[in-house]
């Protein structure tokens, strides 16, 4: 029942926040350029590879995290929930699967994807490092769609009792331009790019807050995420 329950809240948080992010979508697809766009699918691409590196606690085997996400001006990022799952496999090893979806009248969103989180050492000892390896596929109809794949290097550290994740991870994506609007042939791209991730950890009546933040060359994305651990 509680699990039925926290995944109900977590739908409820989505529906209304993905009406947001789709106008501020909509509205920025509209009066930018095809370069812009190109700079927002390389920048969507971090919506759709995200996962969380908080370690699942004793005695938990599954997660449900409700992300979202919004870039700054540069980035033209608009706010998008995502939401997140994590199943644990062994005791050094999870699995995430992630999605979101959304439509009306003008445009349909999807995202989705999925990826591994392992964590080196041994069973007695946690790990102050996590690997991760994610892909994910962001899909804009009628617009654009792009694939991502991304690797990931992050540690855990402490400071004044606070736990901070540290971080770096490398991408690429690859996709279509569609163009529909300018009525011009499609156009393939492909780009490479990093990240630097710094996030942290905060409990709050039985639920994490994952506040994150990611850089790449001026363009940043901010993220924060709600997690129930059962």
């Amino acid at each position: 029942m509680r699990i039925f329950s926290c995944f109900i809240s977590s739908l409820v948080i989505y529906s209304h926040s993905v009406d947001i992010g789709f106008a501020q979508l909509n509205r920025t697809l509209q009066t930018k350029d095809i370069r812009d766009q190109n700079h927002y699918v390389i920048n969507a691409s971090s919506a759709s590879t995200i996962f969380s590196f908080e370690n699942l606690g004793k005695n938990k085997n599954v997660a449900l995290s409700s992300f979202f996400i919004l870039g700054n001006e540069i980035s033209n990022i608009g706010l998008t929930p995502v939401l997140v799952g994590k199943i644990r496999v062994s005791w050094n090893l999870d699995l995430i699967g992630r999605m979101s979806a959304h439509s009306n009248k003008n445009n349909a969103l999807n995202i989705y994807g999925w990826g591994l989180t392992y964590k080196p050492g041994k069973e007695e000892t946690v790990s102050p490092w996590i690997f991760g390896i994610n892909s994910g596929v962001y899909r804009l109809y009628s617009t654009n769609r792009s694939s991502s794949f991304s690797l990931s290097i992050l540690r855990i550290v402490t400071l004044d009792n606070y736990n901070v994740t540290l971080g770096f991870s490398t991408n690429n994506v690859k996709g279509v331009n569609y163009k529909a609007e300018q009525k011009l042939d499609s156009e393939n791209f492909q780009n490479n790019f990093s990240n630097v991730i710094i996030g942290t950890s905060i409990n709050f009546m039985g639920i994490k807050l994952l506040p994150s933040y990611i850089y790449n060359s001026n363009k940043s994305i901010a993220s924060i995420g709600l997690q129930k651990e059962f």
